[in-house]
């Protein structure tokens, strides 16, 4: 059974003139929402670029000024880490100098405190940072000394410092500090060789291996490898995701960009959406009161009360009074959709039986069923059923629009069905025909506002399309479902649920407003 739904177009509403100034009124609206969506020219756009640089500069510093502050928290952990570690290969019998040590994590320390102090300003600090890379590459020195030389376990060190200097500093960083770190190592280790700088033997080596010529020049031209190549990959790493961080805040710009060209379209979009609810709501007023006026005067005339018809005259006059009747359901239900949209569609709940509703609904139907020769069953529950929370006439309307749509759309000789059952705790209504169907490829947009399927358009061109839309609201509102099974040619079954405990319902801010006068 296909949705009583299509796009009404083509109406007049007024005269030429009336015409003409809607639709200079919608050229201007659509140039509007196209300069939105165009920007503001080059000028804008350069300004955007500057603003866009200024931020990567801000976010970048921001951002170097959080490593900073966490490098003095690892920095910690590492003197820790060292002296701990000290500690233990000296109880294990390693010849460490713990006085060496003890001196270099001092000077570490003591710069740390110092770091804490110059790192709390919200201003990144140009010069500072340098100092410490070069430091730290002289502490390390001093411990890998005091431990051992080429023969320290704290060689990794180097490689760690490197790594930090890649990620907490500019490109041009790492590589000084790859110099002058490996330029203090090789010093250390020749000086130690040569026997210029005293050599802090490890203890648990029965040969000297610093003095041994191919252990020499082994390790410490695999140390400078090491710690050029933990630059280079390093380096390219963070520079790899500094690019990726640069192309995410430029893609987030965008998206603020178009976010908030799409919220002022919208809030625009919600304006005119806003007009026309309130102009349908006038004009339907406007139009309800001579079509009353009109239905009335053609009963009179039917009637008999101005004089006898002829057989043509009735036929003529009937016709014209159905047509009138078609209008005043059709503002009836701009009516409803109106006032539903604006929050204005009051409820007035009782707890009551539903077949009692159903029953009378179907009753001021049967006289379009026998017209359309149409067989109808209504299939009452076997034991009553238990009362439900409703607003009689709310639900006698949703009846009424899905067993008007199964006898519009079901042909003649075709078949209704009406059941009614209670399903846990919720009473279920289905109305069933074997009328045409709807598509499948429209089925998702069957409760839209002015939707009609393409099939029951052309079986049957008048329509408002609005009829679900309002089932579906009712039902809702009163904290129901409602949904359908269809397949185009066999017919459709729509079914709607209502709970049978459910808590009174409060109504809208407006409708309280007007029970509270």
């Amino acid at each position: 059974m296909p949705t009583e739904a299509t796009t009404t177009t083509g109406r007049e509403t007024g005269n030429g003139g009336g015409a003409g100034a809607e639709k200079e009124s919608t050229e201007k609206k659509q140039i509007e929402v196209e300069d939105v969506i165009e920007g503001k020219g080059h000028e804008a756009a350069g300004e955007e670029r500057a603003l866009l640089a200024k931020e990567i500069v801000r976010i970048g510093e921001e951002e170097k000024l959080k490593r900073l502050r966490w490098s003095v928290a690892v920095r910690y952990i590492m003197i820790t880490v060292v002296s701990l570690i000290s500690l233990l290969c000296y109880e294990l019998g390693f010849h460490f100098d713990l006085i060496g040590i003890l001196i270099a994590a001092t000077i570490a320390f003591i710069f740390n405190l110092t770091s804490s102090l110059v790192y709390g300003s919200v201003y990144y600090p140009r010069f500072w940072p340098y100092i410490g890379i070069f430091l730290d590459m002289i502490v390390i020195t001093l411990i890998v000394h005091a431990t051992g030389g080429i023969e320290s376990i704290f060689l990794p060190l180097y490689l760690l410092q490197l790594v930090g200097t890649n990620v907490h500093f500019s490109a041009i960083a790492a590589p000084l500090n790859l110099v002058f770190g490996g330029g203090m190592f090789v010093m250390v280790a020749v000086l130690e060789h040569n026997g210029i700088l005293p050599h802090n033997s490890t203890g648990v080596m029965a040969e000297q291996l610093y003095l041994n010529e191919l252990y020499f020049l082994g390790v410490t031209s695999t140390m400078i490898a090491l710690m050029g190549i933990s630059t280079y990959r390093s380096g390219y790493v963070v520079r790899s995701l500094q690019t990726v961080e640069v192309e995410l805040l430029r893609a987030n710009r965008e998206l603020a960009r178009l976010n908030k060209i799409y919220s002022k379209v919208n809030r625009r979009l919600k304006e005119i959406d806003q007009m026309k609810t309130e102009f349908i709501s006038v004009a339907s007023h406007q139009m309800r009161t001579p079509l009353s006026a009109t239905k009335w005067v053609l009963k009179m005339i039917m009637d008999g009360d101005l004089g006898p018809l002829n057989q043509q005259q009735q036929e003529m006059l009937a016709k014209g009074y159905e047509t009138n009747e078609r209008m005043i359901l059709l503002i009836n239900d701009l009516l409803n959709v109106s006032r539903i949209e604006e929050g204005r569609f009051q409820y007035r709940f009782v707890h009551m039986s539903l077949d009692r509703v159903i029953e009378s609904a179907t009753q001021e139907m049967y006289n379009a069923i026998r017209k359309k020769d149409i067989k109808f069953d209504f299939k009452k529950p076997k034991v009553a059923l238990p009362s439900v929370n409703i607003d009689p006439q709310k639900i006698r309307l949703v009846v009424q629009n899905l067993l008007d749509n199964a006898i519009k759309y079901t042909p003649s000789g075709g078949k209704v069905t009406l059941s009614l059952w209670k399903d846990e705790n919720q009473v279920v209504c289905a109305i069933a025909d074997s009328g045409v169907g709807i598509p499948a490829h429209q089925q998702s947009r069957l409760f839209s506002k002015f939707f009609r399927a393409d099939n029951v358009i052309r079986m049957q061109t008048d329509g408002s399309g609005l009829g679900l839309f309002i089932v579906k609201n009712i039902i809702e509102r009163h904290r129901g479902g409602v949904w359908f099974e269809s397949t185009e040619g066999r017919g459709t079954t729509f079914f709607f649920s209502l709970p049978i405990r459910s808590s009174e319902y409060t109504g809208t801010e407006f409708e309280n407003f007007i029970k509270s006068i």
